[in-house]
């Protein structure tokens, strides 16, 4: 279970850190804040109001609130606006955080420059807020444990206690997964009686929610059901529907855990129904993991059974959600690569009708002499000549630069389509494999139907997905192996492959998916590889590897 327990503290993490309003009245709040967006006149008053319905539609609609917040960027890059710029980006790196590491660290960091600009306090502690998410994903607790405790102290010297509440759940959660159990509680009922007297009670559900699921996990199993009673009568009690799925699944290993194996699957059934209706794909697998196992005790093997297929189904779908995503977050990259590239071209027509008024000012002014009038003329013509031939120069290597991009894109699609091709022919080979072990099996050696279908997936096994990456990579990264290898002599060939992953901006999930690797040995590879290119603890190895 403590895999399923990393799950709900991780999701918890993020709705505890973000979500302050009621969801009964976020309908409300939202009609309001469009009706004063359509009423507002000045541009900074439009971008306030979209980064606060971006706050407010997170929990509710993410796709939503990406939309407000990329609106209220692009209208602050067009004024300049600085608060806005440092609220927006902040908002799109909560909004990311469970899917792009690379894109909400940029974000943040970005983010963070702009607060130390406005010297806003709360939005600096906010921020260290979420980079200690960041670095507990990336199991650096120390950092997260330090950055924490500086936002921590940044609301409390402020007295923003409602804000200090999702800290103090976030160092419980720590805690816990530190096996500290009784600082890890501590911390959770500190924040807990801050939401208590601020009546969050969305955060007070969620408090009882963590303490409940560590007690449960420590077998104080009674402790830990009393919390979950108390965090399911808020919820309902407040319509917090979204936390059922959670709370049933913690009530279902209770009783899983009692041995009480007909309630564990009556509160997994419930939990099951709403992940379904909410289309909760994380909480609906928990559910059928626990109605799996639940008919397993009880010796209902067909229901097991049909609960291990249903598991099978979800995952499916879970890991077609997670290409799709890929796709979009490649998409979205290269929108914002382009939208920063129009911004600059409009910045620089900008430029242009400037200098243009000002030949027009200068030319009236000279009006009062020929010769004078003939000179100063000559030379700003001259000027602006050179200037708009100047501006023609930047937007030719602005259009190359698109054009590029676009192959670019285009390229890395190719090289994503060889590497699900490479899987599809391991996983052809494994079925193949398993063919051939039933044929020799059974002993017989007239089974031509099982002899024809492995002859059909040897056939459809192409050995050269391999040198067709290579190839591809190279065609989209000219000359980096014979960069890299004459820096670095000693890579091997499988160092060198990694660098290639890494180099697409690949994940330690994707990377461990292609290569069959554990996340510790994958670990393990990039420690060494960061010690072969000479790299300390704070290089960045893929900004390193872009080098090349």
């Amino acid at each position: 279970m403590k895999i399923f327990h990393w799950i709900i503290a991780f999701l918890i993490l993020n709705v505890s850190i973000f979500s302050q309003a009621l969801f009964c009245s976020e309908d409300q709040e939202v009609d309001t804040l469009l009706a004063q967006l359509s009423n507002s006149k000045e541009d900074t008053t439009k971008i306030n109001i979209l980064i606060k319905l971006a706050e407010k539609t997170n929990w509710s609609d993410i796709k939503l609130a990406e939309q407000y917040a990329k609106e209220a960027l692009q209208l602050s890059q067009q004024i300049n606006y600085e608060k806005g710029l440092a609220y927006s980006k902040f908002r799109l790196a909560v909004i990311f955080i469970d899917f792009d590491f690379e894109l909400t660290e940029e974000l943040i960091l970005e983010s963070l420059e702009h607060a130390q600009q406005l010297k806003d306090s709360l939005l600096m502690a906010r921020i260290y807020n979420v980079i200690g998410n960041l670095k507990d994903n990336l199991k650096e607790t120390e950092d997260a444990l330090s950055y924490y405790k500086k936002s921590l102290q940044i609301f409390l010297n402020n007295n923003q206690d409602s804000l200090a509440a999702p800290v103090y759940n976030n160092l419980g959660i720590i805690y816990s997964n530190l096996s500290n159990d009784s600082l890890s509680e501590a911390y959770y009922l500190k924040a807990a009686e801050i939401n208590t007297r601020t009546k969050n009670y969305l955060g007070l559900a969620i408090n009882y929610l963590n303490i409940g699921s560590d007690l449960i996990r420590a077998n104080k199993l009674e402790s830990g059901n009393a919390y979950l009673t108390e965090s399911l009568d808020i919820a309902k009690n407040n319509e917090f529907s979204r936390l059922l799925p959670w709370i049933y699944n913690n009530m279902s290993h209770y009783y899983f855990n009692k041995r009480e194996y007909s309630e564990s699957i009556n509160y997994a059934k419930q939990a099951l129904k709403i992940a379904k209706d909410q289309a909760n794909r994380m909480q609906e697998r928990t559910s059928l993991i626990h109605l799996k196992d639940a008919y397993f005790e009880k010796n209902d093997l067909l229901n097991a059974f049909n609960y291990a297929e249903m598991i099978n189904t979800v995952n499916d779908s879970i890991n077609k959600y997670n290409k799709l995503k890929e796709l979009d977050l490649l998409e979205m990259r290269y929108k914002y690569e382009e939208d920063r590239k129009a911004q600059e071209l409009e910045t620089a027509i900008l430029e242009a009708s400037y200098y243009k008024k000002e030949l027009i000012y200068v030319l009236i002014i000279l009006g009062s002499g020929l010769v004078i009038f003939t000179f100063v003329f000559l030379y700003f013509l001259q000027r602006n000549r050179n200037h708009r031939k100047s501006l023609e120069q930047k937007t030719t290597i602005l259009e190359k630069e698109k054009l590029a991009k676009d192959l670019e894109f285009k390229n890395k699609e190719l090289t994503t389509n060889v590497m699900y091709l490479l899987k599809k022919n391991e996983f052809i080979s494994t079925i193949s494999n398993k063919l051939k072990n039933v044929n020799l099996d059974s002993g017989k050696t007239d089974n031509n139907a099982i002899e024809r279908i492995i002859v059909e997936l040897d056939k459809s096994i192409s050995e050269d997905n391999w040198e067709d990456f290579e190839v591809r990579f190279q065609e989209v990264h000219v000359g980096f192996y014979n960069k890299l290898s004459k820096q670095f002599p000693a890579l091997t060939p499988n160092e060198l492959r990694l660098c290639a992953f890494l180099r697409l901006n690949m994940t330690s999930k994707e990377i461990a998916d292609i290569t069959y690797q554990s996340h510790e040995s994958l670990k393990t590879a990039r420690y060494r590889l960061r010690k072969k290119l000479n790299l300390s603890r704070e290089d960045n190895l893929i900004s390193f590897l872009t080098q090349f």
